[in-house]
């Protein structure tokens, strides 16, 4: 895409998001209280250094966790364990997956790399039911990264849901591992990835970068698929169903400046 084009597309895509907004807004759009997990988000002084090794000293500030059947709640066939940071700049996410079988065919940007194996970052720092970001990448380093308008509520988790992949994130950083080889089956010991998001690409924040104590909405995703059509969800906050779309099930991202 050339760019000229680039901000007259961005300008749409901003404009569709206040009609959609507004047409979907309810007298208090924001998600309420839940008892959803937290994840407290401690900041850091400087950049992490990615290798998609997950090898910085200091992803050791960083608490983990783990990654479960997105439907039942139970352990998953493989681990997945999420760790995040953050400084001025980014959003730091490391995923570190389990994994015997290491495989992708999706090679452009936004292409479906959600329909074989991903990882993925569903952030909401607005905490609406009705906009937030999807972050996906492959294990061969592919990303799809969108925009999402959604209509749906508890009340109707059925409705409509938007990408708006136009919307790439230009600074977004990504690196990716992977512990053997990939596109074999039982040659491979697992993979991981590591994000910069950042901040200021971000719509909806109350504060950029983020003060102490502020709470976005977000929910950690895998995506592993040992044969074809043969997926398996994970995630961090249970959504009760293989459906990610459930803005109101994502879980608690809290930013911790103070030690």
């Amino acid at each position: 895409m050339q760019n000229k084009t680039m901000p007259v597309i961005l300008l749409m895509s901003f404009i569709v998001l206040l009609i959609f907004q507004r047409c979907t807004s309810r007298d208090n759009d924001s998600i309420p209280p839940d008892s959803t997990p937290e994840y407290v988000c401690n900041k850091i002084q400087r950049d992490i250094v990615l290798t998609g090794k997950i090898d910085d000293p200091f992803w050791a500030k960083a608490s983990p966790v783990t990654l479960v059947d997105a439907a039942s709640g139970k352990p998953g066939r493989f681990q997945t364990e999420v760790r995040l940071l953050y400084n001025d700049t980014y959003l730091y996410v490391a995923f570190r997956c389990e994994d015997d079988y290491v495989w992708g065919t999706v090679t452009e940007r936004d292409g479906p790399v959600y329909t074989e194996e991903c990882v993925e970052v569903f952030v909401n720092p607005a905490s609406l039911f009705h906009q937030y970001y999807e972050i996906n990448v492959s294990p061969k380093g592919v990303i799809f990264d969108a925009s999402l308008l959604n209509s749906r509520t508890p009340e109707n988790p059925k409705a409509k849901y938007i990408p708006l992949w136009q919307l790439n994130l230009v600074d977004l950083q990504i690196k990716i591992f992977v512990d053997g080889e990939t596109d074999h089956p039982g040659r491979a010991r697992g993979w991981s990835a590591e994000y910069a998001i950042p901040f200021a690409e971000l719509w909806g924040a109350p504060n950029v970068p983020p003060k102490d104590g502020d709470l976005w909405r977000i929910n950690f995703y895998r995506i592993d698929t040992p044969e074809n059509e043969q997926m398996e969800f994970y995630a961090w906050s249970v959504l009760g169903i293989a459906d990610f779309h459930r803005p109101w099930d994502f879980g608690h991202l809290k930013f911790k400046s103070q030690d």
